[in-house]
């Protein structure tokens, strides 16, 4: 079991008004170790008032290892953590004590740096009198823009682990998920690894997604709680 089972992925609160009607809430999604069947994930929150509340989150997906939680549903707040409980033991991302402080539009990321989407694909080229089957996998990474000056990418391996490769992502703009209106705060970079031929020693990609930021030299990492991301290498198999 990881040290600590539960990470957020993305949170956004949001407060507008259109057509006479105000609105507001707070977008959250969060990842869980897959420690057993059934299992409870909640919102801690603070209220503007100061009083604290808790609200459940709902399950979206499992992926084998990980499962992922979230509402669209919680009422309006600036402050909260998340609450993991399973096989009556609890365990919280309070964003290392300070709990997460996310205003009207903004948006942040868990632990700075969390996968949001990889896909694999197949596809078939032709040399030399034959067709080879190639392979090869691309996908979304959420980070908190904490400086200019960055590298983000994934460390991965199509072998089982006897040879391990670096793929930079590249910015393609800030996150909108859950949004109204133009948030500031995470960014989305997207990555495609090279597309080589099919390698039969494993039958999945083995990953984890690294975050270097440049100007204090600081590295983050999501490994999905130290056990790696696992994606089968099927055509269209998806994590997020």
């Amino acid at each position: 079991m990881a040290s600590n089972p539960v990470r957020l992925e993305y949170a956004t609160t949001q407060a507008f008004s259109v057509s006479g009607m105000s609105y507001a809430y707070t977008y959250v999604k969060a990842h869980v170790e897959n420690l057993a069947y059934a299992k409870d994930v909640e919102i801690h929150y603070r209220t503007h008032d100061g009083s604290w509340h808790d609200i459940p989150l709902h399950w979206k997906a499992n992926f084998g290892d990980f499962d992922v939680f979230g509402s669209e549903e919680i009422p309006y707040t600036e402050e909260f953590a998340v609450r993991y409980t399973v096989d009556g033991s609890s365990y919280w991302d309070n964003n290392g004590w300070a709990n997460y402080k996310v205003g009207t539009f903004r948006n942040t990321v868990g632990g700075n740096v969390m996968l949001n989407r990889a896909v694999a694909h197949i596809g078939s080229e032709p040399g030399g009198g034959f067709v080879f089957t190639t392979s090869w996998m691309e996908g979304e990474i959420y980070l908190n823009n904490l400086s200019y000056n960055k590298r983000v990418g994934i460390r991965f391996t199509a072998d089982g682990g006897m040879h391990w490769e670096d793929c930079d992502a590249a910015y393609a703009g800030q996150v909108s998920e859950g949004t109204y209106a133009t948030s500031t705060g995470a960014e989305r970079w997207k990555f495609k690894t090279p597309t080589y031929n099919y390698n039969n020693a494993s039958p999945q990609f083995r990953f984890a997604i690294y975050y270097n930021d440049l100007d204090s030299g600081n590295w983050y990492w999501d490994n999905d709680f130290g056990n790696d991301y696992h994606l089968d290498k099927h055509d269209g198999s998806t994590i997020e």
